[in-house]
């Protein structure tokens, strides 16, 4: 009686949400994640994306097509086929390092007002009093804009290093590992995004963000540096910067993949700090596929009490 008394008395939509249990929720989810992915494009947000993409591929590839020739040129002057190599491999490298940024800061427009604008406008207290949990609207939204992202990286990247492969030939291997390791760094900084909007304002939360991306290269630079010359202190601030936010550590980590090390250091990189002369460890990659995850769970933590 007393169970019942107290089931009864609970808030109809409360009750609702404990019934359905994890099969109930994991629809939930799915519902919001789906209309997060349908809002997206409503809002042109993957219109603005594909057409960004597009225009950046059509310059890389307006640039590929004249080095295609001039390599052409050179190979009819005896250049040997390795020296060939090695110039594509760092044509292909110049080209993912700006297409890698499109992409991070993709993920931070997309995701930074995700819960924040619609506090502010009052649309999510209509929401938040049907039957549906703060985490499993927060979980849904970062689904269904981490669905977004992947699809957007994925095409973007595949796209990117096909016309190399097409125009210049070049020398890439393990092409399904890099794209895997370059769609973490987004979802990394979509863990960050949506932890910051469950607590802090649209631009703040942007400004945040956009920094900690900054940052993350930066300190990717700075542990390239350290190697070089050899100097443990810089190092450690590199894979500081690593933890806290791993974007760069991944990019490095699907360049060691993509492209022979040796061809980009035969190139000239070997001087330069974009060149990744120092590979994040597996560890790393493990860290970089949890921190969504246990950032996501912060956020859904800090939600919950949050008073609205």
């Amino acid at each position: 009686m007393r169970g019942e008394a107290s089931v009864a008395s609970a808030p109809p939509h409360k009750a609702s949400v404990t019934a359905g249990g994890i099969a109930g929720s994991a629809r939930r989810i799915a519902v919001v994640a789906g209309l997060t992915f349908r809002e997206a494009w409503q809002r042109k947000m993957i219109i603005a994306a594909v057409v960004m993409s597009a225009g950046y591929l059509a310059l890389y590839g307006l640039a590929l097509h004249f080095a295609s020739r001039d390599l052409a040129v050179s190979g009819h002057a005896a250049t040997p086929a390795f020296m060939e190599n090695v110039m594509a491999a760092q044509l292909l490298y110049v080209g993912l390092f700006p297409a890698s940024l499109i992409v991070g800061l993709t993920a931070v427009f997309a995701s930074v007002a995700a819960i924040s604008s619609e506090l502010d406008t009052g649309l999510l207290h209509g929401v938040l009093v049907r039957p549906i949990r703060r985490t499993e609207l927060l979980v849904g939204k970062t689904l269904g804009i981490g669905l977004m992202l992947a699809l957007h990286n994925l095409a973007f990247m595949s796209a990117l290093i096909g016309l190399a492969l097409w125009l210049i030939e070049a020398p890439v291997a393990n092409v399904p590992t890099a794209l895997a390791l370059l769609t973490l760094a987004p979802l990394a900084l979509l863990g960050l995004a949506m932890l910051g909007t469950t607590r802090l304002p649209t631009l703040a939360n942007g400004v945040l963000c956009a920094a900690a991306y900054g940052i993350s290269f930066v300190g990717g630079f700075i542990e390239q540096i350290g190697s070089a010359i050899r100097n443990e202190t810089m190092v450690n601030l590199g894979i500081i910067s690593s933890l806290l936010l791993p974007a760069d550590a991944m990019y490095r980590k699907a360049i060691e993949y993509l492209l022979p090390g040796g061809l980009l250091l035969l190139g000239g990189g070997g001087g330069s700090i974009l060149t990744p002369a120092e590979s994040p460890s597996a560890w790393m990659v493990i860290y970089a596929a949890a921190y969504p995850v246990i950032l996501i769970a912060i956020g859904a933590r800090l939600f919950a009490k949050r008073d609205l």
